[in-house]
């Protein structure tokens, strides 16, 4: 009886056992679903109260540019009281919609609150998109975008300039920017006009700054010294213009033969591939707005005539910077090339871009600098190089003589004044040479020049803070595929890809059943 007895009981606990464990095991997958859904409760409202935007592309695509981010950033946000509305009128069914949208929203969550977004569908909201246009004095017959920075009463009252009448503020601080302004075009002539990209981060962040500013700075351009033709299409002076114009800097062309001075209003003068020299009215007229606060001269050489006007020439040597009658060249093979490889230095005025490399095509000459130089430093004059040439290009002059040594820097910049000093860094007057013209024509421009023509315009007028990489132009490609391989392409999507969850499901399911 005692051996049954153990047997019986031997025979009773495994079953037993087995009775309670999915029991206990029920409970705790409760308690993991539980535990599960608290988390992701907390992870949705998190999200929500702190949202965050991750890139994962390679180039930073998808993320806005180092320049917008600078100018989100700047004093120009920070100091003001009312945050910036911008007014997307755009309708939903649109093909921009999307990404307006999200880009939008992008400068909104970078600014922290210094800008509020709106977006209105003008067709299916008709209420307030009349109440809008009236606002505005507008009419929305197509998708535009509003920015209105308006300054408060009292920031307007405090500030210097004269009182203006309510019109000429909302002109000043008030800009529409039809969205067709932002795609990109090409005109084909086997498929017509077709979408290719988009510039609207450019435009947007370009329209902001001249929002916040209001009136653009005046800079003058020497035309009767200067030769800065093109008929091609995107000439050197419609570049010059819109990229200035981005910066909210009006350039505005003048006759220097027969002036006793620069205009007071000139927040800058430029002389580009200068022909001709200017006698000795002229240069004293130059001489004295150098010495003004503030003053900003912008030069860009021609390399291709022999010698430089000689007036100019001496007082670019005067301040270190003397350019070099020379042809600068590399060599493939037996050939020889006249494009340049070259790289930016760690100079303040090309910003971020320091240390990238680049190319410069066409004729270019060279420039020797006195950096460090005693007699400079008396007078408080810096010169600094901005673009250096590679090691393995060659300097040949134009007189036939033998190679001059490097190093050969195609850019510089000059500052006048202590720029050491909190009191005085403001007042410093700046300069920029270039020793290449052909970087301003369309075939020869790269996008490395683009944002070296900003960042150094940034930094002559006193605004480095809002240098940077602009905006990264954004194309469409098209992928060209066979039928076939189309065809494997959707039953990748609509077969093999669920297919294989649906594989990896079944495998967990029964390692948990078993």
């Amino acid at each position: 009886m005692t051996e049954k007895t153990g047997k019986i009981e031997e025979q009773t606990l495994p079953s037993e056992e087995g009775r309670k464990r999915p029991r206990s095991e029920g409970g705790m997958m409760l308690l993991q679903l539980c535990l599960s859904l608290i988390i992701l409760l907390s992870l949705n409202y998190f999200a929500g109260t702190h949202p965050s935007v991750w890139d994962l592309s390679q180039d930073k695509t998808f993320s806005l540019s180092n320049q917008t981010r600078s100018l989100l950033q700047s004093k120009s946000f920070s100091t003001r009281e009312s945050p910036v509305e911008i007014i997307a009128a755009v309708r939903r069914n649109s093909a921009h919609y999307p990404r307006l949208s999200s880009l939008l929203h992008a400068y909104e969550r970078l600014s922290k609150g210094a800008i509020q977004v709106q977006l209105i569908d003008y067709v299916r909201d008709s209420d307030t998109a009349i109440a809008i246009a009236d606002k505005y004095d507008t009419a929305f017959v197509e998708d535009t975008i509003i920015i209105n920075a308006l300054p408060s009463l009292a920031t307007s009252s405090r500030s210097e300039t004269p009182e203006r009448n309510e019109e000429e503020m909302r002109k000043a601080h008030i800009r529409f920017i039809p969205v067709q302004d932002m795609l990109v075009f090409s005109n084909d002539q086997r498929r017509g006009r077709r979408l290719i990209g988009y510039r609207d981060e450019d435009q947007i962040t370009a329209s902001l700054r001249r929002a916040l500013e209001g009136d653009p700075r005046r800079m003058y351009f020497v035309a009767d010294k200067s030769q800065i033709g093109g008929s091609e299409e995107d000439a050197p002076w419609a570049f010059l213009s819109r990229t200035f114009a981005s910066l909210n800097i009006e350039i505005a062309p003048f006759k220097i033969s027969g002036l006793d001075q620069i205009p007071d209003d000139a927040a800058g003068v430029a002389l580009v591939a200068p022909r001709f020299d200017l006698n000795t009215q002229e240069m004293d007229a130059l001489r004295n707005y150098w010495k003004r606060p503030k003053a900003a001269l912008f030069v860009v050489l021609d390399p291709t005539i022999k010698e430089q006007p000689p007036n100019i020439r001496a007082f670019l040597r005067e301040h270190g910077v003397t350019p070099r009658a020379v042809r600068l060249s590399t060599t493939k093979g037996s050939q020889r090339a006249f494009d340049i490889p070259s790289t930016f230095t760690n100079a303040a005025a090309v910003g971020d871009l320091g240390n990238a490399s680049t190319l410069f095509e066409g004729a270019t000459s060279s420039l020797e600098l006195r950096e460090n130089a005693e007699d400079l430093e008396l007078r408080q004059i810096l010169p600094l190089a901005l673009i250096s040439a590679n090691e393995s290009v060659t300097a040949q002059p134009l007189d036939g003589s033998s190679p001059l040594p490097g190093p050969h820097y195609l850019a510089a910049s000059v500052s006048r004044g202590n720029e050491r000093n909190e009191r005085t860094a403001d007042s410093t007057s700046r300069m920029i040479i270039v020793a290449n013209k052909d970087f301003l024509r369309p075939r020869s421009r790269q996008k490395e020049h683009i944002d070296f023509l900003r960042n150094t315009s940034n930094w002559l007028i006193g605004r480095e803070e809002l240098s940077g990489i602009g905006p990264k132009p954004i194309r469409y490609y098209k992928l060209l595929l066979s039928s076939q391989k189309v065809s494997f392409v959707n039953k990748l999507n609509l077969f093999f890809i669920p297919g294989l969850f649906l594989l990896i499901s079944l495998f967990v399911w029964n390692s948990r059943r078993s």
